[in-house]
C-alpha cells in the first residue's frame, strides 16, 4: 500500500510539474533539431542546479554558432543567474563573435538595458545584421547620449532607426 501511495504521488507531482519548462514536451512540438534540443535541456538543467555556470556556459554557447541554443542559453542565464552575472562573459567573447552572434547579444543588451554594455553598442553601429541590432540596443537604453548618437547614423541605420523610434512614439 505504502509504495502504491508513492508512486501516485510522485506521478501527481510529475503530471503537476509537466509544462512547466518549455523544453519539457515531446520532440514533435519543439521546433529545432533534436541535437539542439538535447543542448538547450541540458544548458537548462546545469543553470537550474547551478547558476554559477552562466558565464562559462553562455561563453561556450555563443561561440558554438548555433543561434537557437546561444539565444536559449541567454534567456536561462537571464531567468537563473541574471543578465548582470554574464556581462563579462559577453564582454570577453564579444568582439570573437560573428555578426549573427553579435546581433544576438545586442537585442539581449537592448531588453536588458544593460547601460554598463553600451560601448559594445556604440562598436557596433555598422551596416549589417549587428547594426540594426545596436541601433534596436541604442533605442532601448534611451537617454541624451543615445540620441546624439543615433542622429549620427545614416543610410539603412537611419532608416531603421527612424522606424524603430516610430514605433516607440506610436506604442506611447
Amino acid at each position: 500500500m505504502k509504495k502504491t501511495v508513492i508512486l501516485l504521488v510522485t506521478l501527481c507531482l510529475g503530471a503537476a510539474a509537466w509544462g512547466q519548462n518549455p523544453l519539457d514536451r515531446p520532440m514533435e512540438t519543439f521546433p529545432t533539431a533534436k541535437e539542439t534540443h538535447i543542448l538547450c535541456q541540458e544548458a537548462w538543467m546545469q543553470l537550474q542546479n547551478n547558476p554559477s555556470l552562466a558565464p562559462e556556459l553562455v561563453t561556450a554557447a555563443l561561440r558554438s554558432g548555433n543561434r537557437q541554443y546561444s539565444n536559449a542559453v541567454l534567456g536561462y542565464a537571464d531567468e537563473t543567474a541574471g543578465p548582470k552575472a554574464i556581462v563579462k562573459a559577453v564582454k570577453k567573447v564579444f568582439p570573437s563573435l560573428s555578426d549573427a552572434s553579435k546581433a544576438d547579444v545586442l537585442y539581449w543588451i537592448g531588453r536588458n538595458k544593460l547601460e554598463q554594455l553600451q560601448p559594445l553598442i556604440e562598436g557596433s553601429l555598422v551596416p549589417g545584421e549587428a547594426g540594426m541590432a545596436a541601433v534596436f540596443a541604442a533605442i532601448q537604453l534611451g537617454g541624451t547620449h543615445n540620441e546624439a548618437l543615433l542622429k549620427k547614423l545614416d543610410g539603412p541605420l537611419a532608416a531603421e532607426a527612424r522606424r524603430l523610434l516610430m514605433g516607440e512614439a506610436a506604442n506611447e
